[in-house]
């Protein structure tokens, strides 16, 4: 999703006899950004080009092929350099992600002010930024993410690839899902568990998205955040040239997702100004009780 800035508009205590609640009505102006991207593009490769299928990821398995998206892309360094994987959500599953997501715009006092503008009564603890939005949404959108993140992981395990190789298939995957400004969607977000279900999103629909698989096989992964900026972008843990973002005692490289030809580390221009960047702590999501 584009990123936001934020502004504080209101602070108050609501009193009862035993303690009082604080409430944050945060003000946001989002401003879609989409990185051109350096030099060539990544294309998919030729129609002979060897390919190695990763599967497909259906929430219920039973989902019709006319509600399943295919996706291919190249990762060099990996033989067959072209992947694909295949994802799709039942209409209920979809119709429940889309409620759940409206539903947590109602209770935070959602309200549009505009193209790009909204307003929301942030929870105690979550301040000014939209740390506890994403958070939720992690936990909302737990069971098909992990779903398509299992494809991922069985293909990194079987041919046994590195913490480097599983980040660049993971970017490679969620950058070539279509970038588009949410329009409508609270929060300005698309839920991570539609991104690829609906084969669009913005910077940060993206980046919690990859923030969700990374983690999930196992790459030391962060959300990357500017408000001077407004963009979103992922840090990931390895080691390696190029930019890195501080936080918590580590260096997290930056991995650009809006467009294929990032190489990791490599900022775009427009964003390169480190010191404007920042770390959200977002929790891990939720394991999925079997069943």
């Amino acid at each position: 999703m584009a990123a936001r800035s934020w502004k504080t508009w209101l602070r108050w205590g609501l009193a009862g006899t035993v303690l009082a609640t604080v409430f944050w009505r945060v003000d946001v102006q989002k401003a879609g950004r989409l990185a051109e991207a350096p030099g060539t593009e990544v294309g998919a490769g030729s129609p002979v080009e060897a390919t190695l299928d990763l599967g497909r990821a259906l929430v219920p398995e039973d989902t019709p092929p006319d509600r399943v998206h295919a996706y291919d892309w190249r990762v060099e360094g990996l033989e067959p350099a072209r992947q694909q994987v295949a994802y799709g959500l039942g209409e209920a599953v979809e119709r429940g992600l889309e409620q759940a997501h409206r539903d947590h715009s109602l209770r935070l006092r959602y309200r549009a002010m505009g193209p790009e503008r909204f307003t929301y009564v942030a929870p105690p603890g979550c301040g000014t930024d939209m740390r506890c939005i994403y958070a939720e949404l992690m936990q909302s959108n737990a069971v098909p993410v992990r779903v398509l993140g299992e494809r991922f992981a069985t293909s990194i395990r079987e041919r046994n690839l590195d913490a480097a190789q599983a980040t660049e298939l993971i970017l490679g995957f969620v950058r070539r899902i279509r970038y588009e400004l949410p329009g409508d969607e609270p929060f300005g977000i698309v839920p991570p568990g539609l991104v690829p279900a609906q084969d669009r999103g913005d910077c940060d629909s993206k980046a919690v998205l990859a923030l969700m698989l990374l983690r999930q096989v196992g790459v030391d992964a962060v959300l990357l955040y500017s408000d001077a900026l407004a963009h979103a972008a992922i840090g990931v843990g390895l080691p390696g040239s190029g930019t890195r973002i501080p936080f918590g005692g580590r260096g997290y490289q930056y991995a650009e997702l809006t467009a294929d030809g990032w190489p990791l580390g490599m900022i775009p221009p427009q964003y390169n100004k480190p010191q404007l960047w920042r770390v959200l702590p977002l929790p891990d999501a939720p394991t999925p009780a079997p069943g």
